[in-house]
């Protein structure tokens, strides 16, 4: 599963919340996080060490200075401080099923959500063996080395921002079973008493609320389902009835139709309606693009009496287009020779000084010069191909019902590779 804009968002709002700390605790030096900006990917050596519980450690060898090793420390909450946080997070409902999904919300960022704790701390402090503490920094400062090192951990929240729940004393796996914990502490107390179910229930998916994931709302589903036989009957989460999230800007059309597609896939499950059965072939290459799938490659590549290369390029097929893509892969579809001359048509008025000529057949739309291809797929979308460092067509990303845009997409691709001739 991809991630979304909610796990981006928590990325960007984490590094934006530690550069503001930064600037609060450096005082008059925090000029420094400017001019460092450009310098973490040249400066900075040696692993980030972000696994020790309120202390972040690196060796950073800045511009004209020696190599020193710094750290920023950002203290960490107790274990009561976190019980606490995950008790108040158990009654937010879209962070609530991230968390169980094993991804980071942005609701993590606002101490009204956290029991009034704050994820990222108002102070850090430097440390420096370049710089140590003197009497008018008696707790160390900002310096070079500490602000490439900032800037450094600035870009790995917004990779990874699971790792500040680490260096504030809970990874992300122990933060869920605490939710887990809460809710399930909850529901059994008012078993006992014969109280109705408090505020903490995860609370309902229905249409009229905020879009949740098909496996945000799965994990629901698997914490309503541990709960003890005594919880009350109210507790049971609903088939759900929620509407899909607009997929980020940038994510693969191709991997967005696939959540969409199973996620509807299994609506269509609960409510019992007629659903279409994947076919063979989609069905192992939907597999193998999993991580559990992958390792299995050849033995299904066999199996479906394919090439191991052939295979690897229906995957990529599956994760830029889903089940349309790989059959517009495997092989030659049918198609109407007036929507293949619209097509050609619209790829030469948008580019009308392209290199090469355009040649039509069956499904296909091809400039051999050019090294790149286009072929209609059963969902009537067009799909970009560009020829591989093998000198095979390759599925790219970029499917899309317009065929001039489908092939502008092969032409990007294909213009980062290196040119050889296509067989």
């Amino acid at each position: 599963m991809t991630t979304d804009t909610i796990a981006t968002a928590a990325g960007d709002l984490f590094a934006d919340a530690l550069m503001q700390a930064l600037i609060a605790s450096a005082g008059n030096l925090h000029t420094l996080l400017d001019t460092t900006r450009t310098l973490p990917h040249t400066a900075y050596t040696g692993q980030l060490n972000t696994t020790v519980t309120a202390r972040v450690r690196a060796t950073v060898a800045a511009p004209g200075s020696t190599r020193a090793s710094a750290s920023l420390h950002l203290g960490f909450l107790t274990e009561q401080q976190w019980d606490e946080t995950a008790g108040a997070l158990a009654t937010r409902r879209d962070a609530l099923a991230a968390l169980m999904s094993g991804r980071v919300h942005p609701d993590l960022l606002d101490p009204d959500n956290t029991a009034g704790h704050t994820l990222v701390p108002a102070n850090i402090g430097f440390e420096c063996t370049a710089h140590p503490p003197t009497a008018l920094h008696p707790d160390g400062r900002l310096c070079e080395h500490t602000a490439i090192l900032a800037h450094a951990l600035a870009g790995r929240f917004r990779a990874q921002p699971s790792a500040l729940l680490t260096i504030r004393g809970c990874s992300l796996g122990r933060l869920g079973a605490k939710l887990r914990t809460a809710l399930t502490t909850t529901h059994r107390a008012a078993a006992d008493t014969a109280a109705p179910a408090p505020a903490v229930t995860p609370p309902p998916l229905d249409a009229a609320s905020s879009p949740v994931r098909a496996d945000d709302a799965y994990s629901l589903w698997q914490v309503a389902a541990a709960q003890p036989a005594s919880a009350p009957a109210d507790f049971a989460v609903p088939a759900p009835e929620y509407g899909l999230p607009t997929p980020p800007p940038g994510v693969s059309p191709g991997i967005a139709d696939m959540v969409a597609a199973a996620a509807q896939y299994a609506q269509d499950v609960l409510r019992g309606a007629a659903v279409e059965e994947l076919d063979e072939l989609v069905d192992a290459v939907r597999h193998l693009s999993t991580p559990l799938g992958a390792p299995l490659l050849e033995t299904v590549a066999g199996r479906l009496g394919r090439s191991p290369a052939e295979t690897r390029e229906l995957v990529l097929a599956y994760r830029h287009g889903g089940a349309a893509g790989v059959h517009a892969a495997a092989g030659p579809l049918p198609a109407s020779d007036t929507e293949v001359e619209h097509a050609q048509e619209a790829v030469i008025s948008a580019q009308p000084t392209a290199r090469g000529s355009l040649r039509a057949s069956g499904n296909q739309i091809t400039n051999d010069s050019a090294g790149v291809q286009l072929r209609l797929g059963p969902d009537r979308r067009w799909y970009p191909f560009a020829v591989g460092l093998t000198g095979r067509w390759q599925p790219v990303p970029g499917p899309s019902r317009d065929p001039a845009a489908a092939y502008r997409a092969a032409r990007t691709v294909r213009s980062t590779r290196p040119r050889r001739p296509q067989p």
